[in-house]
């Protein structure tokens, strides 16, 4: 994870284009901003607001908030690169793994932004709409072990990885040898 020094930037560019991509709108009434930042821990800035809110003059409140692709992204798409490179297995097998890899985590970190949205477009000041009280509690929940927990990315790494990177055969392979331990000679 040490390259952020390197590719940190052009992550950044990337990330902020993506989200930009999937998410210049939320719904009909619902509008996100990602800008770059200048800050060195959130290199993104997030503008939210909701249409309907617009006064007589056409304002509207606007909701600012930091974001970091760093610990949203690449933290979880290193890791997953280093476990698959690592992994004893062809290398033609390492490109195929990381090529669908890769695909996936950035479905999960599109799924984490979503979630990130949804939750602030869930409440005031936006109040894109209201969910009911069972709905609020599971987005609560979600919003805690998406976006709080950092922890949760990893272990859908390692989910991923293990996915894309072994085939069932080698899973037979591994408990064959626990189960027949090459045997140990006596020399006497």
């Amino acid at each position: 994870m040490s390259p952020w020094l390197g590719f940190g930037k052009a992550y950044s560019r990337l990330y902020l284009a993506g989200a930009s991509a999937l998410f210049k709108s939320f719904g009909s009434k619902g509008v996100v901003l990602f800008n770059k930042s200048d800050d060195a821990e959130f290199d993104i800035d997030i503008r939210l607001y909701n249409k309907a809110q617009a006064d007589k003059n056409g304002h509207v409140p606007i909701i600012k908030t930091r974001h970091t692709s760093r610990h949203d992204g690449y933290m979880y798409i290193t890791f997953m690169t280093a476990l698959i490179l690592a992994s004893p297995i062809s290398w033609k097998r390492k490109l195929w793994a990381l090529l669908t890899g890769l695909i996936l985590i950035h479905g999960f970190i599109a799924l984490k932004l979503w979630i990130r949205l949804l939750h602030a477009f869930s409440t005031k000041p936006l109040c894109l709409f209201t969910p009911s009280s069972f709905w609020r509690r599971m987005l609560n929940i979600a919003h805690q072990q998406f976006i709080v927990n950092i922890s949760f990315g990893f272990v859908v790494s390692i989910f991923i990885w293990i996915l894309v990177s072994f085939r069932r055969e080698d899973l037979s392979r591994i408990l064959l040898l626990k189960r027949n331990p090459s045997p140990i000679k006596n020399k006497n």
